[in-house]
């Protein structure tokens, strides 16, 4: 499968199925992010940054996909992501990529974390557009579409702040990928399942 059929194929998919919105009233803040695709070869890959360590983000230091909160000037939550997405890695999704359709609302499941609704958007872009740092953005990686249907990418972490608890993680060269960024993967693993995608050589 070439990278341009799989991003139709993308598209086709999510066109055929209403997203799940966060429940009104679930929330006191919305947010969206951008899971930007580009082709590589022929198969995907998406970017993930790292955001810098910070005594209040309560996302200190995660692997996570480029995006925020909405604020008041924001038409809608696409409007979001565009706006964050360029003001984080200097990306124009308007200009350079094409909206392919949106994810499932995904929100924290622990009250340490403010009651958040976020909306994940999947966007296309060339193959040479690239992302900057910021002071939001310690850096950013593309990584294989591939490590999302991988089985050997799998692990586990025990967070210092919930030493009880494993969570399920995605690694690919070093860079752990878990929490809401994970779970956003998931949908997308699934999404790929339906679509007849298993990875290299599909």
């Amino acid at each position: 499968m070439s990278s341009e059929s799989l991003i139709e194929r993308i598209a086709a998919e999510l066109r055929s199925r209403e997203p799940q919105r966060a429940e009104p009233g679930s929330y006191d803040v919305e947010a969206a992010v951008a899971l930007m695709l580009r082709p590589a070869g022929p198969g995907l890959e998406f970017l993930a940054i790292k955001r810098p360590e910070h005594d209040r983000d309560p996302w200190s230091g995660h692997m996570a996909l480029p995006g925020g909160r909405r604020e008041e000037g924001d038409e809608s939550l696409w409007q979001t992501a565009v706006r964050e997405t360029r003001e984080e890695i200097g990306v124009d999704l308007e200009g350079a990529g094409r909206l392919l359709g949106q994810l499932d609302d995904v929100h924290p499941r622990t009250r340490r974390i403010p009651a958040i609704a976020i909306t994940p958007y999947v966007v296309a872009v060339g193959p040479d557009v690239a992302a900057r740092t910021s002071s939001e953005v310690e850096y950013a990686v593309w990584v294989p579409l591939q490590v999302v249907v991988d089985e050997g990418a799998r692990g586990t972490l025990v967070h210092d702040a919930l030493p009880d608890r494993e969570f399920a993680t995605i690694e690919y060269d070093g860079h752990v990928i878990w929490g809401l960024t994970l779970r956003i993967l998931s949908q997308v693993e699934e999404l790929l399942g339906r679509i007849g995608y298993g990875g290299k050589g599909a």
